[in-house]
C-alpha cells in the first residue's frame, strides 16, 4: 500500500469564517482581488466585506471583475498583466470555480513568460516548466460545486482553439481557504442543485478510481453522505445554514478527493 496526503492549504470553514481574513498571515501586502463579471459578488455584498477585512489587515487592492463563467485565456492575461503592472503580491480568488480557478492562473502567469498555454501539457499547449513560483493565492468561495479552494486544479478555456483544458501542480494550491456558507446563501436553487450534483460527481468519481485509496475514500464517504443528507434541503431552502454548511464540507471534501485520487472518464 502507497498512499500520499499532501494539501498545502489552510482551510477556515464555517459560517461568518469570512470575517477572520484579516486575522490571517496573508501571503503579501497588495491584492488582485478576481471576481466575476456579473453582479452578486457586490451587490450581495461580498466584495464590501473583503474589502473592509484587507483594510482592516492594511492590504491595498485592485479589483479585476470580467471572470465569464466558462472563464478564457483572454482575462487570464489580462489579468496578469493588471497584477504586475500594479504590483500586487498575491492573488484573491472571490466567487465560484471558475473565478478561483483564474485567480489561480493569473497568479501563474504574474510570474511567469508568455501565456499560459506555453505551460498546459494537453491539446495546442506546449508543456513547458514554469520558471518562477506563483503568486500566492486566497480563495474565498461563494459557492460550493468545484472544490477547487481545496485542489491545485484549474480548468480554462483557449478561444481560438475552443480547448478547455485543466492545470495545476503542487505550486498551485491556495495558500488559505476560507469556506463561509453564508456567502452561499444567496445561489438560487437551480444552481445549488448543480453545483451540489457537481460536489456529488468528484466526489463519486474518486470512490471509483483506480487510484483510490485510504486517504480519499474517508473524504468521499462522507462529502456523499452529507450531500444525500442535506442537499435536498438546501435546494428547497436556501436560507437553511445547517443544510448550506453540510453541502459546503461535502464539497471541500469532495475537492480534498479530487486531490488525493482523482476524476474519471465520467467526468
Amino acid at each position: 500500500m502507497h498512499n500520499t496526503f499532501y494539501l498545502p492549504t489552510k482551510i477556515i470553514f464555517g459560517s461568518h469564517s469570512l470575517a477572520k481574513l484579516s486575522e490571517q498571515k496573508l501571503p503579501g501586502k497588495r491584492a488582485l482581488i478576481v471576481i466575476s463579471s456579473g453582479t452578486s459578488t457586490r451587490s450581495f455584498g461580498y466584495l464590501k466585506q473583503v474589502q473592509d477585512q484587507l483594510d482592516a489587515a492594511k492590504v491595498s487592492y485592485e479589483v479585476f471583475d470580467k471572470i465569464l463563467p466558462n472563464p478564457i485565456l483572454a482575462h487570464v492575461t489580462e489579468g496578469a498583466k493588471l497584477a504586475r503592472q500594479q504590483g500586487c503580491d498575491f492573488v484573491i480568488g472571490l466567487g465560484g470555480g471558475s473565478v478561483i480557478d483564474s485567480a489561480k492562473a493569473i497568479a501563474i502567469m504574474a510570474t511567469n513568460e508568455g501565456n499560459l498555454w506555453d505551460y498546459v501539457s494537453g491539446g495546442s499547449g506546449k508543456g513547458k516548466p514554469m520558471q518562477n513560483k506563483p503568486l500566492g493565492v486566497v480563495a474565498i468561495t461563494t459557492t460550493a460545486g468545484t472544490g477547487t479552494e481545496a485542489d491545485p486544479w484549474l480548468v480554462i478555456t483557449k478561444e481560438e482553439t475552443q480547448e478547455k483544458i485543466g492545470y495545476g501542480n503542487d505550486d498551485t494550491f491556495p495558500v488559505l481557504s476560507i469556506v463561509d456558507p453564508t456567502l452561499m446563501v444567496s445561489v438560487p436553487p437551480h444552481l445549488t442543485a448543480y453545483q451540489g450534483f457537481d460536489a456529488l460527481f468528484h466526489s463519486t468519481e474518486g470512490y471509483l478510481n483506480t487510484i483510490a485509496n485510504t486517504f480519499s475514500d474517508q473524504y468521499s464517504l462522507e462529502a456523499i453522505r452529507l450531500i444525500g443528507k442535506s442537499l435536498p434541503t438546501a435546494v428547497k431552502d436556501g436560507r437553511n445554514l445547517k443544510a448550506r454548511e453540510d453541502v459546503a464540507m461535502a464539497n471541500t471534501l469532495a475537492g480534498m478527493v479530487e486531490t488525493f485520487s482523482g476524476c474519471i472518464s465520467e467526468h
